[in-house]
Formats: C-alpha cells, structure tokens, sequence
C-alpha cells in the first residue's frame, strides 16, 4: 500500500509539472529559438527560504486532500467535526491536478488549482472529510446507496498556504473562485 501511495504522489508531480503553465520570458526565448533547449530554474540553496510552495508539495497536498474524503459509519466518532480526520474507506481516486494561479504575499500564498477525481466503488452511510462540500446531493445520494457517479469529476479549489518557519504548510482548502 505504501508502495502504490508512493507511486500516486510521484506521478502526480510529474502530472503536475508538465501541466504547469510557464512564465512569459521562457514561452518568448522558445517562439524566438526554434531549437529545443533546456535551462534550468533558479536553483534555491538547502536552508534557504523557498518564495511559494514547491510543485510537487501542492501535489501532494491535493493527493492528501482528495483522499480524505472517506465513507464513515453515521456515528463515527468524529461525525460533529468536519475537520477532523475521517477514518475509512476513501471515496474518490485521484487522477490528475493543475496549478491554475499562486499569488503571494508574505509568509502567506494563495494556490488555485483544478483537481480531476473518480468515485471508487462502494457504499455508506455518510461521506465525510476533503471533497464532502464539493460532492453534489444527487451524487452523494447515488454513491451512498451503491450507484458510483460515472465520469472524471473536475473540482478547483484554493488553497491557503502559510508559511512555518523554513516550510510550507497548506492551512486551508476551499472553492476557488471561478473566472
């Protein structure tokens, strides 16, 4: 399990950086270079302070998200805490997710990304934890009595990250707004 957990977040990283939109100066060099060259990014020295959250941290940021979305029995302990964490069976597969915009300000970051999930099979009582407000009534209906929503479902959430100390810490999730 731990091997397949691995697995995901390395290609959700991958996924993600060759999703990830590039700055303005590189798409200029290479309309005006037709040769294919690689340059490498600013490189940020151990211990020195990274600007905004690395790529593959919102990955696994939204790897973490989307699969604690879980089916809980209706009496689960932490039923009257919907930020806790929910133990069961997870609800949602991750397939893929894109950095949409980060803007920065100080030790605080604002990340909007678009995150493409899939039902896994089963059935419930109750769905609790990550993606629970972004599931529809009528999907939640489906899935709880044993009919999994079919389809890839798109969700574009914005993430808030603060900074604690030399790292980057994802503090809250929320809808993105939509433009």
């Amino acid at each position: 399990m731990k091997i397949r957990c691995a697995a995901l977040i390395v290609v959700a990283g991958i996924i993600t950086g060759s999703c990830s939109e590039k700055p303005a100066p590189d798409r200029e060099k290479r309309s005006s270079n037709p040769e294919p060259t690689h340059e490498p990014g600013p490189q940020i020295a151990e211990g020195e302070d990274e600007r905004q959250p690395r790529e593959d941290e919102i990955g696994e940021d939204c790897v973490a998200f989307v699969r604690s979305t879980k089916i809980v029995p209706a009496q689960a302990p932490h039923a009257d805490c919907p930020g806790c964490p929910a133990e069961g069976t997870e609800v949602l597969a991750f397939r893929q997710m894109q950095t949409d915009r980060i803007s920065c300000s100080g030790d605080t970051c604002t990340v909007s990304v678009t995150i493409r999930a899939s039902f896994n099979p089963g059935v419930g009582e109750r769905i609790a934890g990550g993606l629970t407000a972004w599931i529809s009534p009528e999907q939640r209906s489906e899935y709880l009595s044993g009919r999994m929503p079919s389809g890839e479902q798109v969700y574009r959430v914005k993430i808030i990250y603060k900074r604690r100390g030399e790292a980057w810490r994802a503090a809250e999730f929320d809808r993105a707004d939509l433009e």
